[in-house]
């Protein structure tokens, strides 16, 4: 693949909007100058995510991630810089001119992938709306009460007979990439479409972007649903059905509904609770409830109101407390399911259970007491299993306020019940209980932050590039390898400097320049050059004293006539230094 030129780089990078493209990923919220939100990259319950649109920066004071909009879809999606670029180009209409084409003989790699989905994914939406084929398939969805608008909104379609995938895939020289993600068998010189005669969901990414399919037959074979299997874009485990669709209305409603259908999801969506997800066939998982807890900390799952319900909704507690969360359950009541529930009872009556949904925490302590009864023995038993649970609580608040009302609940001394869960904590947890948790970057020596200071300074303001050039500070960097980028970018006179940071620098140092893009300081160009000057008088200090330490080496290492000789160079680098600090 060819290399994308700096100038293309630029004009991705000035088009895309760093806060909508985070935002789709973030719940972020005005901050002064600044946005805020819930860091993507760690678990945390404070916001100390900051996004800046106008220096196109985000930084976490927590944990220290930072870098530019490609930085942000590099660490979020796993992408390569040149696929960060290329998605957002495609994102925000910018053409990238392509030296060389890419070689049609190659391996699929992720880009074709994806091409070959959306391919996909337009051809069964066709075959739905367009062709005679697709008309049981829209038979079944009137019957089903899906209309129109939510089987467009969520790009419904349908698979015929035949191998009619493989051709176009074919025609377009996208076989192998669909072979590798579960559309079509191939072998020899035979292709086989996976997916034939089924209405088909596709399943995007939070980004909008068709990864995997599932397919439900419209009669009585089975199996009903059969779906994509995993594939490097997809994991069902990490991706939610419908998240693409609902998270603007998420963030909006800071509360999301996760079912276990597609057409659960799609009902409800339809009936106006625009936030619910599915959870893809499989139990909740840990990375599927951090993957909602980008938007919100507010979780309700749905269950069964049955035996097998109530065990799911036990296990899942674990599995909220495990991400970082409580949740709560809604109980669908028997003989319905989210789908038929609001179409035979209305929207209201889902409304409702919204309304009364319980923390699944306390319903887990209600039912280990009620199954626990009067007995000393049950009543200890259920006490230790409860214990167990509150153990994986990490909020020290919300560990309290738990360990206060199951101890009423269960009829047990608070400080007995306290003392277990403490006991059963790993050191780490227990630790950031009782240990407000320092909210900081990781910790970096000033000279290296005085280094990426002047490299900040010279990225924010190409207008006072030319004075950094003739202020010496670089020829003090004790980092030769970030002088040289900082020398080249206050070369290039008012050049971007996205690409040459992106490309030459480490990731921990972009990680650490995000810091100082945010700093205050650099608000405005007169601050900014004030900045310069105190940087600039720190690393000629630090250089004096590594040229000292230097001497003081040397001498110790001279002989006797060679050691005078030295002793006075340290003396007079010794008053040079008391004369600069003066």
């Amino acid at each position: 693949m060819a290399p994308i030129s700096d100038t293309q780089i630029e004009e991705v990078r000035s088009r895309a909007d760093i806060v909508e493209v985070i935002g789709a990923h973030v719940r972020l919220r005005k901050a002064g100058r600044n946005f805020v939100g819930l860091c993507p990259f760690h678990n945390e319950k404070t916001p100390s995510f900051t996004v800046n649109r106008e220096k196109g920066f985000f930084h976490c004071f927590g944990c220290g991630a930072g870098g530019t909009v490609f930085n942000f879809l590099m660490k979020m999606e796993g992408a390569t810089f040149p696929e960060a670029v290329r998605s957002l180009a495609n994102r925000y209409g910018v053409t990238i001119a392509e030296e060389a084409r890419r070689d049609p003989r190659a391996s699929a790699d992720r880009e074709t992938m994806l091409r070959a989905a959306e391919v996909a994914s337009d051809f069964f939406a066709h075959v739905l709306w367009e062709e005679r084929a697709g008309a049981p398939a829209r038979a079944y969805l009137k019957k089903r009460g899906i209309d129109i608008e939510s089987a467009k909104t969520f790009k419904l379609g349908f698979a015929p007979a035949g191998a009619s995938l493989a051709a176009a895939l074919s025609k377009r020289r996208l076989l192998e990439a669909g072979a590798r993600i579960g559309l079509v068998k191939v072998s020899g010189s035979q292709a086989a479409d996976t997916f034939y005669a089924r209405l088909m969901f596709p399943i995007h990414d939070a980004a909008g972007r068709v990864i995997a399919f599932g397919g439900r037959v419209l009669d009585d074979r089975l199996p009903k649903y059969i779906n994509s299997p995993e594939s490097p874009l997809y994991s069902k485990a990490r991706n939610l059905y419908g998240l693409a669709q609902a998270r603007g209305a998420i963030a909006k409603a800071d509360r999301a509904i996760v079912v276990e259908g597609y057409i659960d999801a799609i009902a409800l969506a339809q009936a106006g609770f625009r936030e619910t997800v599915a959870s893809l066939g499989t139990a909740l998982t840990v990375e599927q409830l951090r993957l909602l807890g980008r938007y919100t900390r507010n979780v309700f799952a749905c269950f069964d109101r049955d035996r097998a319900g109530h065990g799911a909704s036990l296990r899942a507690v674990r599995t909220f407390l495990e991400a970082g969360m409580l949740g709560r359950g809604i109980f669908i009541p028997q003989g319905f399911d989210p789908d038929t529930l609001v179409k035979e009872r209305g929207a209201q009556s889902f409304a409702a259970l919204i309304d009364s949904a319980e923390l699944l925490v306390d319903y887990f302590v209600r039912s280990e007491a009620a199954a626990a009864g009067s007995s000393v023995s049950g009543r200890a038993r259920a006490a230790e299993h409860v214990a167990e649970l509150l153990a994986l609580v990490n909020n020290a608040f919300e560990f309290d306020l738990l360990t206060r009302k199951a101890a009423e609940m269960l009829g047990v001394r608070e400080e007995v019940l306290r003392a277990q869960a403490r006991k059963g904590s790993p050191p780490a947890l227990r630790a950031s209980r009782e240990t407000p948790v320092q909210r900081t970057a990781p910790a970096r020596d000033m000279r290296t932050i005085a280094e990426l200071g002047v490299l900040a300074i010279a990225v924010a303001y190409p207008e006072l590039r030319e004075e950094i050039l003739a202020s010496g500070a670089l020829s003090d960097f004790e980092d030769r390898a970030l002088a040289a980028v900082a020398a080249e970018l206050c070369a290039s006179g008012s050049e971007p400097a996205q690409a040459l940071v992106a490309l030459r620098l480490a990731p921990e140092q972009q990680d650490a320049l995000s810091a100082q893009m945010l700093d205050p300081l650099l608000d405005n160009a007169e601050s900014a050059r004030r900045m310069l000057e105190e940087c600039g008088r720190a690393l000629a200090r630090w250089r004096r004293t590594r040229e000292v330490k230097g001497l003081v080496a040397a001498a110790a290492a001279a002989g006797e006539s060679e050691a005078t000789a030295a002793a006075q160079a340290i003396i007079l680098r010794r008053r040079e230094q008391a004369k600069a600090a003066r």
